[in-house]
């Protein structure tokens, strides 16, 4: 197969050092356009696709200087190599100021003219490959995103986020289909102006027939619109605005198509996850429902023990996953209670040993009762070992402090409290400033003094007690 030749663009009035520098790099086996001003120069480089410019400062308006800048505002990172002969060090500083690569003095030494132009291609070509190694990086790290990521929301966030600062864009929206699959409604945006005006609320099908029917980027003055096609109808759209002036290459383009294909999948994957979770939240209900039915004296407890418990997570500042995690465990703690005999779970006096050796198994029954659901490994922890005491004097397996599971901890002291300020069958409900003694008389011993510390401070600052 042959090898393209590296394009190289020259811009100069003078008509022998225009020839000259044609006549060297065609020798040398490039590919050479030679034009005689900036603005014939400005509209090669807008129409090709170059390697390298080679640029005279000293020309007729517009001149070397005043190109460099309209260059760089559009293209940073084609080698550009500014040629002068005049006050050669003050010119080639301020040339190097405003974005040129490299110098070259008139008039030059061909040997030197040689090696520079190929030392810049090659640091051209290793921009390029630094440029792809990015993007590759950043598909393979979207990748890593959505193999976590269950939220259609983040995912949009680390998508806007990453193109905004990849393509250092003045703007990025991206709108997502409404349940209709007709109109298209703004969903993510990100801007370096507060003014957002230039992006609309919604778009109806008949401003988006466009969009979806090319099936391609479509590219117009300084913005990008990328489609996200799904598995079975389309997803939405991206709209990106670019600095005045700014384009989009051919490598960029094919970059975001790229990339236009993992955002989809991460969004169809976001979306059946979100199925199967409703799927799941609605079966937590059902099960909890049948605990509250068969002993109405704990009706709205696994309700309040996620209350409580959600709140001691916020202010040990828990991350939101965790936070969903504890309010998930809270919910399916007691569930193992359906596996206990009615003349057990309401007996209105106290237990004897064998009633509570049965009642100490409720632990194990939820774990069995759990895992065909498929539940995270956290959840199902909480819920095993929230009876666990910091002494080792707990249930199910007598573990001690640092072996318990943090969310454990936590739904153990949630739990506690809301049993403790609760009527149950053999007892009376205590205050809130009664519960609160318990939990501290307790702490370091029963309880984690950490969670402790966390939930009386929520309950002080709530004014739930003094």
């Amino acid at each position: 197969m042959t090898m393209k030749k590296e394009k190289i663009l020259v811009i100069d009035d003078d008509l022998s050092t225009r020839d000259l520098c044609g006549e060297i790099l065609r020798k040398e086996g490039y590919d050479v356009l030679l034009c005689p001003g900036g603005q014939e120069g400005m509209e090669a480089f807008n129409n090709e696709s170059l390697n390298l410019i080679l640029l005279d400062m000293h020309m007729p308006l517009p001149d070397g200087f005043e190109i460099i800048g309209r260059i760089r505002k559009v293209d940073k990172d084609v080698p550009l190599i500014a040629m002068t002969g005049f006050g050669t060090v003050d010119n080639a500083v301020r040339a190097l100021k405003l974005g040129a690569s490299d110098f070259i003095a008139k008039p030059f030494d061909l040997q030197s003219f040689i090696q520079t132009i190929r030392k810049n291609l090659e640091i051209g070509t290793l921009s390029r490959e630094i440029t792809k190694l990015k993007m590759i990086e950043t598909i393979l790290d979207l990748n890593r995103i959505i193999v976590s990521l269950s939220s259609v929301d983040v995912l949009l966030d680390r998508v806007a986020t990453t193109i905004f600062e990849i393509f250092s864009l003045d703007g990025i929206a991206i709108y997502l289909s409404d349940e209709g699959g007709r109109s298209f409604i703004l969903r993510k945006k990100k801007s370096r102006r507060n003014n957002m005006s230039g992006f609309p609320v919604s778009y109806g099908p008949e401003e988006t027939g466009l969009i979806f029917g090319k099936k391609e980027i479509m590219v117009k003055d300084a913005s990008a619109t990328v489609p996200l096609f799904g598995k079975e109808r389309n997803l939405g759209f991206i709209v990106m605005n670019f600095p005045l002036g700014e384009r989009i290459g051919e490598g960029e383009i094919k970059f975001l198509e790229a990339f236009s294909i993992q955002v989809a999948i991460g969004m169809d994957n976001a979306n059946y996850f979100g199925a199967v979770k409703a799927s799941y939240i609605n079966a937590i209900s059902s099960l909890v429902n049948s605990l509250e039915a068969k002993d109405p004296y704990t009706k709205g407890h696994s309700e309040q023990v996620a209350y409580y418990a959600v709140l001691i997570g916020k202010q040990m500042k828990l991350d939101q996953k965790d936070l969903e995690i504890l309010c998930n465990a809270a919910f399916l703690h007691d569930l193992g209670k359906l596996g206990i005999r009615d003349e057990v779970l309401l007996k209105p006096g106290p237990l004897d040993r064998e009633e509570r050796e049965l009642i100490r198994k409720h632990p194990e029954i939820t774990v069995r009762i759990l895992e065909p659901l498929g539940m995270r490994k956290e959840e199902v922890e909480a819920c095993f070992y929230h009876h666990e005491r910091i002494d080792g004097s707990g249930y199910p397996r007598g573990i001690r402090d640092k072996d318990i599971p943090l969310l454990a901890k936590i739904l153990s002291v949630a739990d506690s409290y809301s049993a403790m300020i609760s009527v149950r069958p053999y007892r009376k409900n205590m205050a809130p400033a009664e519960a609160v003694a318990e939990l501290e008389k307790w702490s370091g011993k029963q309880f984690d003094a950490a969670v402790v510390k966390s939930f009386v401070n929520v309950l002080r600052e709530s004014g739930t007690v003094e």
